[in-house]
């Protein structure tokens, strides 16, 4: 069974990259069935509303939606599994607890990751919205 591969540059750049703990580049195998959720944002899944308690806990909440999901859809592995990260928030200010929060979560993980600046997003308080690609093999 093939694996993904990640790729960094070697040099300044590639260490960014990789102190960050994500990837310049992911190789997906063929034989892999790939995994993509819709935009989800830091929902309660008990209570279906929106986290508004901290930006961190609507953070947090966001991954364990996609992860649930993921596992769902057959990724066992849920956000350890994923080789491409999406995010939108409303505030760049924000992508450092989005990566704090990432990196407790995926310490494992170098996938790769873009994060997008918004003017605005699904519902009222949102603050986060996470798009993931995951493989099944």
């Amino acid at each position: 069974m093939a694996s993904i591969q990640y790729t960094q540059l070697s040099g300044p750049v590639g260490d960014m990259y990789d102190g960050g703990g994500i990837s310049h580049a992911a190789i997906i195998p063929a034989s892999a069935k790939r995994v993509i959720t819709s935009g989800e944002g830091g929902l309660d899944q008990e209570t279906g509303k929106l986290v508004t308690s901290s930006v961190e806990d609507q953070v947090r909440a966001a991954f364990k939606l996609v992860d649930r999901i993921l596992k769902d859809a057959g990724v066992t592995r849920g956000v350890e599994g994923v080789y491409k990260w999406t995010a939108l928030v409303l505030d760049m200010k924000n992508e450092a607890v989005l990566m704090k929060v990432f990196n407790e979560l995926c310490p494992n993980t170098k996938p790769t990751f873009m994060t997008f600046a918004v003017a605005g997003l699904a519902l009222e308080g949102m603050e986060v919205e996470l798009q993931a690609e995951a493989l099944i093999y």
